[in-house]
């Protein structure tokens, strides 16, 4: 093994100075070692995107058409190993910390990640009125208000704050019953006028009043610089690392193989104040192959989901000749991603049912620009295939091990899981404003793939989920493909889903809702009442499954006022251990056990 010193490329920690250059030229230095580590004395680095280098990417649910400054250029690296020993990594404007691209075997360790200037704001609600509220927004997140419009002022830019995040301040959460009813559109209602500086009024609010003492966290920008891309790599670790902001993502990987996240913290920074992390997903996972382990790792307020693992649907725009069709990347945080490759195996989908009905092998791939593609395939297609049915890539799927992982008290969900592989979610807690756990499958927003076939979850934690109700998600574990199965297809889109050995800690009495699942089993699960939140509706059902079958419930210990289940139309006592071979009325004559 090789040492390289960053103090020997001119720069040293606690400096002011700008260390994107020498971090460049101590990599470049690294390529002609065996094995090398790039090391770092413990101290703070700071890395302005002025002088970095500059590269074009489609980022995959990141804002597209962007060239990015990048401060860590990984390109074509083997056997690298980086090791902040501690060390605070201090990103300034639109940077973008790390990419890895076309490595092999790299290590990133031992530090932590923060912008001197976040691109996320926060202020106190400190007096509510009559349609009004009352912020006061410190001076570390400087704004101006133009024409009613409060505009947020950082390092190289500019930008309108385009929606709200209620945060309670004794939880540090989202506010209960909240969600995005300040965000999105509803935020183009508001009025800002500016009373004094640092106290900001809003005008235009309806009977639903953000708390006094609450934060707000003021969403603007863009998802322009994830923490760490990983894109066409294998055999990459993450370990040690605290992530406190990122314009974007933490991690975001695409078509790479065997990622390892070790003590990966997405995290609020120690004494900051901040009720906030990263601007969007802890981790993000996109036709990935192999494994993906993430292990004693934190997730918490970020704004949006800690764990997202998914492919992609593509539709097909038009049937060129008899084994050529050209698709269309439609979600515009999806351009410019490579679908298939020669060689790789994808199968053809009915859109609506999400079911797959034909498979082909891929010949040549031209890509027309970000959003269409010619895809020639080895065989000539059946007549069968044609516009708007969907293709996914099956040559991509990870297995997946989340393990002694916390996630709690960001926007949105906990882990969203959508991959074909063997998947193991064991001793993890969760505590989400929506369900800790979505399954899904979506062939007409997002187009995210794809069906789950073997998913254990077994001993975790579900505290306190779904305290946005209904915002985010039906129960504690949601399972709910973007379908429309009435009357059911003549087969389940997600397929043997274990629950087992699971501590629900709730106010809210769902803990399951699935909808078009074959084989399920819930067993050996323990419910308890929570006093954190108040209770949601009572008369809703503690186990709910609707187009499913192979369904067995038992030895489970559920409170006294939850023993309701529904099967379809079925009621059913859960204190009975409970078996079914149906899917509503279809099923009855045709299930196999499971």
């Amino acid at each position: 093994m090789s040492i390289v010193n960053i103090q020997d490329f001119g720069v040293k920690p606690d400096q002011e100075r700008d260390a994107t250059v020498a971090v460049f030229r101590a990599i470049e230095s690294c390529r002609e070692l065996e094995r090398p580590t790039l090391l770092f004395p413990k101290g703070r680095y700071h890395f302005w995107p002025n002088k970095a280098v500059e590269k074009q990417y489609f980022i995959p649910n990141h804002d597209q058409d962007k060239n990015r400054r990048i401060a860590f250029p990984l390109f074509k690296m083997k056997g690298l190993t980086i090791d902040g020993q501690g060390s605070e990594f201090i990103f300034h404007g639109l940077t973008l910390p790390f990419v890895l691209d076309g490595c092999h075997d790299i290590t990133v360790k031992n530090a932590s990640i923060d912008w001197e200037r976040p691109i996320l704001s926060q202020g106190e609600v400190i007096e509510v009125g009559d349609g009004t509220f009352d912020v006061e927004i410190p001076k570390e997140y400087p704004y101006e208000v133009v024409d009613g419009n409060l505009i947020f002022l950082g390092e190289g830019w500019t930008e309108p704050c385009k929606g709200i995040i209620e945060m309670d301040s004794s939880t540090r959460s989202p506010a209960y019953g909240t969600g995005d009813y300040l965000n999105y559109g509803s935020y183009l209602k508001f009025r800002v006028e500016e009373l004094a500086p640092g106290r900001i009024r809003y005008h235009g609010a309806g009977e639903q009043m953000p708390g006094i003492g609450n934060a707000l966290i003021f969403q603007c920008g863009y998802r322009d610089c994830p923490g760490v891309f990983i894109n066409n790599s294998t055999e990459i670790e993450l370990a040690s690392i605290n992530m406190y902001h990122t314009i974007g993502m933490g991690v975001i990987a695409q078509r790479s193989e065997n990622i390892t996240l070790n003590a990966f913290n997405v995290m609020i920074k120690p004494g900051s104040g901040r009720l906030f992390s990263t601007a969007a997903d802890a981790t993000h996972f996109v036709y990935c192959r192999g494994t993906i382990l993430l292990e004693g790792c934190l997730f918490e307020n970020q704004m949006d989901d800690p764990l997202n693992v998914h492919g992609i649907y593509t539709p097909i725009a038009e049937r060129v000749n008899e084994n050529t069709i050209m698709i269309q990347l439609v979600h515009s945080q999806q351009r410019g991603a490579l679908v298939a490759s020669p060689g790789e195996t994808v199968r053809f989908l009915n859109r609506k049912s999400l079911l797959p009905f034909e498979l082909g092998v891929v010949k040549e791939v031209k890509m027309l620009n970000p959003e269409y593609s010619l895809v020639t395939f080895t065989q000539k297609l059946p007549e069968s295939v044609g516009a708007e049915d969907l293709l996914e890539n099956i040559s991509w799927r990870a297995d997946l091990t989340v393990r002694k992982c916390i996630a709690r008290a960001n926007r949105a969900r906990g882990f969203l899981i959508t991959t074909a592989g063997k998947v193991l979610v064991e001793q993890n807690v969760f505590s989400s404003a929506g369900a800790g756990i979505k399954i899904s499958g979506d062939g007409n927003y997002w187009y995210e793939s794809s069906a789950v076939q073997d998913i254990m979850i077994r001993n975790n934690t579900f505290q306190d989920c779904n305290y946005c109700y209904p915002q985010w998600g039906q129960a504690a574990i949601d399972i709910d493909p973007e379908i429309k199965p009435d009357p059911p297809h003549e087969d389940c889109y997600h397929a043997n889903i274990r629950i087992e050995g699971n501590r629900f800690i709730t106010f809210h009495p769902t803990l399951v809702n699935a909808n078009s699942v074959d084989g399920i089993v819930f067993t050996g699960n323990t419910v308890e009442r929570s006093e954190r939140y108040p209770a949601t509706v009572s008369s809703m059902s503690t186990l709910s499954f609707r187009n499913c079958k192979n369904i067995i419930i038992e030895n489970n210990d559920f409170l006294e006022d939850q023993q309701q289940g529904t099967i379809g139309s079925e009621t059913i006592d859960l204190r009975n251990n409970y078996a079914s071979l149906m899917l509503d009325e279809l099923w009855k004559e045709k299930g196999i056990a499971f």
